[in-house]
């Protein structure tokens, strides 16, 4: 609740805000063009856009509050550049030739305009370029079914089939996957949300089922795929029948699960943290997620420990209870600039992106960007990515 209320006072700050600066540079940019901004109609004109602006970015997470949001930073970085010029200049800011062109370029507002719409434009071939991120992990215990002594792991997450990557692109990068030649593959939630129709629902999970791989793909939940966040009648799919789809594709659901490897890899899938039964009163008990530390009750210690949660919560009992390693997602490394730098200052999660190594150095947490992001078809703060990590014995 805490969060939210951040979140909102933040969402009404930067509005206002950004309605402020908005109206002084534009009135900057029709003083240039030698506009009359001292009339009244004119003032009136600019507190219209003012406003209109402040709307927009009231909801920080819509696409138009994203491309002002840019706009307006760029702005003031620019803002911050030509004070610092002018100052250096001194009395030769308004007499030097290449000053007089600087100063005009400034004052049409050229440069947050151009730049904006170029971050917009590399977010979209981002989002639409999926690439392999890599991890080596060491570690000291037993791992001996494995010849090389290494557990090649794939680990995706937050597809949100639809928003960008499309059926082909969805193919490739599985055919990329199984060329890896993976022990397992980990899907750590958000494959499908809101908006993912039935039928896109069955071609990705079934697409994703063609994976090649020795020990399994496992699933967990995340707090899209069950398009809680509609009401029951604009789901796509019941709750009863995507989990039926998943697992006649031969995908393992774990929820609140454990499930071992050859007696020395145990991978415990946890539910989705925001989970409460789906909305349905005599659910909300039993959707509620268990302790850690009762899933780990029975885990051999001496094992390899893999827990999936799709959000990046909970490092430090985790780590207390023996984790060796935590794989998550949902955050979507920020998504959009400067989105990860306002996540890692709120805390919405232990982490936003990348690797955590715990206080007693045995405990990793790695989280992905996912494979695509939610929302809008851009992404400039993270790669749009899966993941390699190899868990081996071998700390050459």
């Amino acid at each position: 609740m805490r969060n939210f209320f951040s979140v909102m006072v933040m969402m009404v700050v930067l509005g206002g805000f950004i309605g402020v600066y908005s109206y002084f540079f534009f009135r900057r940019i029709l003083h240039n063009f030698k506009a009359p901004v001292q009339k009244r109609s004119i003032k009136l004109v600019l507190i219209l856009v003012a406003l209109i602006f402040t709307v927009l970015c009231i909801n920080i997470f819509s696409f138009s509050a994203i491309i002002i949001l840019h706009l307006v930073i760029i702005a003031m970085v620019v803002d911050i550049v030509n004070l610092i010029i002018k100052k250096i200049m001194n009395e030769k800011y308004n007499s030097v030739k290449v000053m007089k062109i600087w100063k005009m370029i400034h004052g049409l507002g050229i440069i947050p305009v151009i730049i904006s719409a170029v971050l917009m434009i590399y977010g979209y071939y981002n989002m639409n370029h999926v690439v392999e991120t890599d991890y080596r992990l060491y570690s000291d215990k037993t791992i001996t079914a494995e010849a090389d002594g290494t557990y090649r792991i794939a680990l995706l997450a937050d597809l949100h089939y639809g928003v960008s990557i499309d059926d082909e692109e969805l193919l490739r990068v599985c055919n990329e996957i199984s060329k890896q030649n993976p022990d397992m593959v980990v899907l750590c939630g958000d494959i499908v949300d809101e908006n993912t129709t039935n039928e896109k629902m069955k071609t990705v999970f079934s697409t994703l089922a063609t994976i090649e791989n020795k020990y399994g793909i496992f699933y967990v939940y995340g707090n899209h795929d069950r398009q809680l966040y509609n009401s029951q009648d604009k789901r796509a799919y019941t709750e009863a029948e995507l989990a039926d789809y998943i697992k006649s594709c031969g995908i393992k659901i774990l929820q609140d699960e454990v499930y071992s490897v050859n007696d020395e890899f145990t991978i415990i899938g946890r539910e989705d943290s925001s989970y409460n039964g789906g909305g349905n009163a005599l659910l909300a008990a039993a959707g509620k997620r268990k302790e850690l530390s009762e899933l780990m009750e029975g885990v051999d210690k001496d094992d390899f420990i893999l827990v999936l949660d799709h959000q990046p919560k909970e490092y430090k009992e985790n780590e207390a209870n023996g984790t060796d390693l935590l794989l998550s997602g949902h955050t979507h490394g920020g998504q959009i600039w400067p989105g990860n730098i306002i996540f890692n200052i709120l805390k919405f999660d232990d982490a936003v992106y990348g690797e955590t190594v715990g206080e007693n150095g045995n405990f990793r947490a790695f989280v992905t960007s996912g494979v695509a992001g939610w929302g809008y078809p851009v992404k400039t703060a993270a790669p749009a990515e899966y993941v390699i990590i190899d868990i081996t014995t071998d700390n050459n």
